[in-house]
């Protein structure tokens, strides 16, 4: 049997390593809900744990936005806090707002303030025991099982960024009018092509 090398690699080995490229990079990133708990409308991201035997999320396995020891984490609730809930974690839990205020017991810290009394809560953390660079898997988080309730999160700002809470997108028209920037795609046609796949 004769076999052709590319690179090292028998054809069959390549034909797979091609493949499995492929595969990869087919995958949309960006935000999705783990569960029919959460959705997002408007810049608002709504977690309803009613019904979820482990809580509901909303997640980006890969958000692309640097992050420093000693950056803020700062978004924006309305609902109720306690028990880790709402929180929002970088690096896949490396950090969460809820680290230094376990309970929520302190106003200012896990669970925010409402300095304009809109019923929108403010929290500002800084972040602490991570690795310097992006804030990877990244998630908004309600999961007080003891207390289900509806959480609608908005405003999230890592390191000064504004993070943008759009899904990613799930059909070629949602890549269009700038729809690709929440998959994580360089441009439209990146977006688009990931569906021909």
């Amino acid at each position: 049997m004769h076999r052709v090398l590319v690179g090292g690699l028998t054809t069959a080995a390549a034909i797979f390593a091609v493949t499995a490229v492929a595969a990869v990079a087919a995958v949309p990133t960006g935000w999705f809900p783990t569960d029919s708990g959460t959705t997002y409308s408007n810049g608002v991201v709504t977690l309803n744990s009613s019904g979820q035997s482990d809580g509901t999320s909303y997640e980006n396995l890969a958000l692309d936005v640097p992050v420093e020891n000693g950056d803020t984490i700062t978004f924006e609730y309305r609902g109720p806090c306690g028990g880790g809930a709402p929180r929002v974690f970088i690096q896949g839990g490396a950090y969460n707002t809820f680290d230094q205020d376990p309970n929520g017991t302190t106003s200012e810290s896990a669970c925010g303030t409402d300095p304009d009394g809109d019923g929108w809560f403010r929290v500002s953390t800084t972040v602490q025991g991570i690795q310097d660079g992006d804030a990877g898997h990244t998630g908004i988080v309600s999961d007080n099982i003891s207390n289900p309730s509806v959480i609608r999160v908005r405003n999230l700002t890592i390191g000064g960024t504004a993070v943008s809470l759009a899904p990613a997108p799930t059909s070629k028209e949602e890549c269009k009018q700038g729809g690709y920037r929440a998959g994580g795609f360089e441009n439209q046609g990146q977006c688009v092509s990931s569906f021909n796949r």
